[in-house]
């Protein structure tokens, strides 16, 4: 059997002829970014294999090889949220731990068993990220026999974020009394093992719908004496880390029409106050996380974070404040914002410059990242999606855009966003303006309460009757408002 040499961790292993160079990155523990589920489209998984550049996912191991990995990005992961009191009440004393389980990263937190204080924290970009950038690649994966791997490495995962967190706070991981998980229903499901197959097709029933507690020495034996809280999903595509979000800004006390928005792979969303909530989950795609872009990435190192306008010069601050190696999506927001302002994008979109790369109008950044036409096409369908749900859910309410008074950004693409941008491209209704506030990592803040309270825990079942939800497809007017909400707004003049 050939043997494969992983610089730089320098770690060798023996496969049988003809294995994926991407399954045996994965068994050696190292996990490349594949938003495109590794169908060779996304050319993010390029490593060099005995001195040329080939695309992990396309590559398959013949002979002996050497190959080389290029250097990780370290990806800036949102901790903070919003605080909020609670009653010190977990379901099993000892020290805590609450997770964030998100498409694209994982946060853990150790917490004090007795006034909920943190003791440690610890963030990673999600190991399924080789499975594809989205919940609908990792939804393929599994049903195409991957289920048990992407189980696996999401518990290997967890299983090194807990001893990581309690080693910083030397504290025996079997001591834990709780671990609360909060996630999308896919991320809950791969967790648990669970097939996703339900959310592959109409009409997305969720599974998980009820909150209950289970020794979780099954899943994590790390935390061989905690108990594990499953926390209910809204929906199919509305999961417990919305619900985590609900419980973290007390939108179900609010008595102004507030509006709660987690933009990511999928926009989920609730309008409502005290009186009645709704939600909905939109279909924004990867883009905003630096997928299907052609100089996207995630928010690490290297990636231009915000783009200005100096004049008629068009001015980026890099992560890290080196050269750009790419955009992620704050950046990308700023820089169809600028562009618009210029006149170099018109209301549809289109590029107005003449120079064209790789086939297709584009207008660069820097020297070396550009915006091509697809990526403004990207760009306009996740915005289109998000500026359509907030809405047809004011619409479904029978109140106008313009009565909701406070808008709550949650996660990190919403803290790291210019709101004014956000507004001035439609990502959001322009009647928003001034109303934006970022909440920071809400939905790890909810995880946090509901560790700590078993009062929180049980609210969650409840809110999971109370929160109505809004299937946007099943709407005969969504097609034509989501078509509406692509096109930009003119330029003043």
């Amino acid at each position: 059997m050939p043997t494969v040499h992983i610089l730089p961790k320098d770690v060798y292993a023996e496969v049988p002829r003809g294995t994926g160079l991407m399954e045996v990155l994965r068994q050696v523990g190292d996990f490349p970014d594949t938003p495109c589920g590794g169908r060779g489209i996304c050319g993010k998984c390029s490593v060099t294999a005995e001195g040329k550049k080939v695309l992990a996912c396309q590559t398959r191991v013949e002979r002996d090889m050497t190959v080389v990995l290029p250097e990780a990005q370290q990806l800036q992961v949102l901790r903070t949220g919003v605080e909020r009191s609670f009653q010190m009440d977990p379901l099993r004393p000892g020290p805590l731990l609450a997770v964030d389980i998100g498409t694209t990263s994982v946060v853990c937190f150790l917490l004090d068993g007795t006034d909920g204080r943190e003791l440690a924290s610890a963030s990673a970009l999600n190991a399924q990220s080789s499975f594809g950038a989205d919940v609908i690649s990792r939804i393929r994966a599994a049903l195409s026999g991957e289920l048990s791997r992407e189980r696996d490495v999401i518990r290997a995962q967890l299983d090194g974020l807990i001893r990581e967190v309690c080693g910083k706070a030397n504290v025996d991981p079997a001591a834990v009394g709780v671990v609360s998980v909060v996630g999308n229903p896919t991320m809950q499901q791969l967790l648990l093992g669970i097939s996703p197959e339900n959310l592959a097709g109409v009409p997305f029933d969720p599974v998980l719908t009820q909150a209950e507690s289970v020794e979780c020495r099954e899943i994590l034996p790390v935390c061989e004496r905690a108990l594990l809280l499953i926390v209910p999903d809204i929906a199919g595509y509305i999961g417990a880390d919305t619900m985590g979000c609900v419980l973290a800004t007390g939108l179900y006390e609010a008595e102004e029409l507030t509006l709660l928005v987690d933009i990511g792979t999928n926009g989920e969303m609730v309008l409502g106050s005290r009186e009645r909530m709704i939600a909905c989950s939109t279909a924004a795609g990867p883009a905003l996380e630096g997928a299907h872009i052609r100089f996207g990435m995630r928010g690490a190192e290297g990636a231009i974070d915000h783009v200005r306008r100096d004049g008629e010069t068009i001015r980026c601050t890099v992560i890290g404040g080196g050269e750009a190696r790419g955009i992620c999506g704050s950046g990308l927001i700023d820089a169809a914002a600028v562009l618009l302002e210029a006149g170099v994008l018109n209301r549809r979109g289109r590029i107005q410059t003449t120079a064209e790369r790789d086939g297709q109008r584009c207008v660069d950044l820097t020297e070396g990242v550009y915006l091509t036409q697809d990526d403004i096409r990207q760009i306009q369908m996740a915005k289109g999606a998000i500026c359509a749900g907030v809405q047809l859910l004011a619409k479904q309410l029978d109140r106008p855009v313009s009565d909701i008074r406070r808008v709550l950004l949650a996660g990190a693409f919403g803290s790291y966003m210019d709101p004014e941008s956000a507004c001035r491209i439609g990502l959001l209704p322009e009647e928003l303006r001034g109303r934006i506030t970022a909440v920071g990592n809400a939905a790890g803040t909810g995880a946090r309460l509901l560790a700590c309270d078993r009062g929180e825990f049980a609210r969650s079942q409840f809110l999971k009757e109370k929160i109505e939800f809004l299937e946007l497809a099943s709407l005969p007017e969504f097609s034509g408002t989501f078509a509406r909400a692509m096109n930009f707004r003119e330029a003043k003049q």
